[in-house]
């Protein structure tokens, strides 16, 4: 069967899928998930299966960033540093330093670079005579060293994106079953599905098309903060077993801290943990020992990880607080980012900060005819996310004890742009995917919220609503996966896009 054929039978199942979660006869519309029985229990998981198998399988699709070319053949990054790791070495090159690249007096200086013929590794960090990995050391510790220990062969960079995706996915799907466990039991299953599936593949989008090195750090930075959430949420529900909550509490706290070894920008979304801390100071029924307890598991791990993660910079770069990311050999010259104040621009940041969430959409002449765009013009189902705002669904939230968390990730969405914006030449799409997984999980919180407190006319238009905006979610992804950009697996097989094309068409 040719591809043509499967883009159209695929289509047609997806249209199929459409319209039985559309019907209003739907009975899973009016299925709470406090009224589930095993058989959707069994769905559930087939949905999660499918959703992750959705999502990694097309990672392995680009030969560019799966390393079958020589192209990309050589950036293995993770794997080389964990190989540096055994061998008692924090640099990951074997001496192969270009003397022209040792005698400019800028190495970072990329134009200079070029028009000098000068050799060099691209997008690694260059500093005292040894290239170095800017991106975060967890990956490498947790996933790429004990892999190597236990099989003796090397894990590729986009092997370990497709893993931290699927427990991205996992948590995502147990995250929002916890919250309709607990604060909407009446969520409809529809809904509980479709949210679940969608906004997991959203919150890793870009990395399906573009899997490797730089979405492997994004991606273990988001799965590592997404269950840090799923256990600060248990803890908090958890207060009457003492031993559990506090386990969950440390936990969340671990998970939370490793995050900044993955990808700091990501991990800025710990400013949750304050909520956490405040919750339990003001809770007047533990005492003065329970709470110095319980706030010790939450930040000994953030302070024991955060000073282990500063002396193997300083070893590096000899500066607690750089990851290397002003010395990297890259398009624009990063080492001038180092004195924040000479390249703080407010004006800049305000309006890039903007144009991330509402830059318009653009469009092509060949297919897929978009182009990536602002956040809730690519997703306009991240839009409900600033329905807590309303004075009903702000109201629900506050009764439920949800409102604060909810307020303080859309904030996070907006510090971690201002990070991005300051410290990037310009802005991309997988920027993006350091706050995706925020604006999904509040997305879900404001969505249920919503639900409940209008009536049963308006719920029936809202759930077709939202459905629309989820199966939106669908197409927008496979869409941006098709665009033939970066090394994608389009760039490489266009005749792909056109067998795409006509089978969306039918042939016509």
């Amino acid at each position: 069967m040719t591809l043509q054929n499967w883009v159209s039978i695929s289509f047609v199942f997806f249209i199929l899928l459409f319209i039985f979660f559309i019907r209003p006869s739907n009975n899973w519309h009016f299925l709470g998930i406090n009224q589930l029985q095993y058989s959707h229990k069994f769905i559930i998981v087939a949905t999660l299966f499918a959703t992750i198998m959705t999502a990694v399988l097309p990672m392995s699709l680009s030969p560019y960033w799966t390393g079958s070319i020589k192209a990309f053949a050589d950036k293995q990054q993770y794997d080389r540093m964990g190989d540096a790791l055994l061998q008692g070495r924090l640099y990951i090159d074997n001496g192969d330093i270009d003397p022209a690249l040792e005698a400019m007096e800028n190495p970072y200086d990329t134009k200079k670079r070029e028009r000098l013929g000068v050799k060099y590794h691209w997008d690694e960090a260059y500093y005292n005579r040894h290239y170095y990995m800017y991106f975060g050391i967890v990956p490498t510790i947790v996933l790429f060293i004990p892999f190597k220990l236990l099989t003796g062969t090397a894990l590729l960079s986009y092997q370990a994106t497709q893993i931290f995706a699927a427990f991205t996915i996992i948590g995502l799907f147990y995250l929002f079953y916890l919250y309709c466990k607990i604060y909407f039991q009446k969520f409809p299953f529809s809904l509980y599905l479709l949210f679940s599936s969608a906004l997991s593949i959203l919150s890793i989008s870009y990395s399906i098309a573009f899997p490797a090195l730089y979405c492997t750090a994004i991606v273990s930075g988001i799965c590592m903060m997404v269950w840090s959430i799923v256990c600060f949420f248990k803890s908090m529900q958890l207060k009457k077993e003492k031993s559990k909550c506090n386990l969950f509490l440390f936990l969340g706290a671990v998970l939370g801290a490793l995050a900044f070894g993955c990808r700091p920008p990501v991990a800025l979304a710990n400013i949750v943990v304050f909520l956490i801390i405040s919750n339990i100071l003001q809770n007047r029924l533990l005492g003065r020992k329970v709470k110095i307890v319980k706030i010790l598991l939450i930040l000994v791990p953030y302070l024991v990880i955060g000073i282990m993660l500063m002396l193997y910079n300083y070893a590096r770069f000899d500066n607690v607080f750089e990851f290397g990311q002003s010395y990297q050999l890259t398009l624009a010259d990063q080492h001038m980012y180092r004195n924040f104040w000479e390249n703080f621009n407010a004006k800049k940041i305000i309006i890039a900060t903007f144009l991330n969430f509402y830059l318009v959409p653009s469009f092509t002449d060949n297919f897929p005819f978009i182009r990536y765009c602002g956040v809730f013009f690519n997703y306009p189902v991240l839009l409900l996310s600033v329905r807590i705002f309303s004075k009903n669904v702000s109201q629900v939230l506050r009764e439920k004890q949800l409102y604060s968390f909810s307020l303080l990730s859309l904030i996070s969405t907006v510090v971690i742009t201002i990070f991005t914006v300051y410290w990037s030449p310009f802005l991309i799409e997988r920027y993006h995917l350091d706050f995706y997984y925020l604006l999904c999980i509040v997305s879900f919180i404001a969505a249920a919220a919503w639900l409940e407190i209008v009536n049963k006319k308006k719920k029936n238009l809202l759930i077709i609503f939202m459905i629309i905006l989820l199966f939106a979610v669908y197409m927008m992804v496979f869409l941006f996966f098709c665009i033939p950009v970066d090394g994608s697996y389009t760039v490489y097989y266009p005749e792909v896009l056109i067998n795409i094309y006509k089978g969306l068409r039918f042939g016509l």
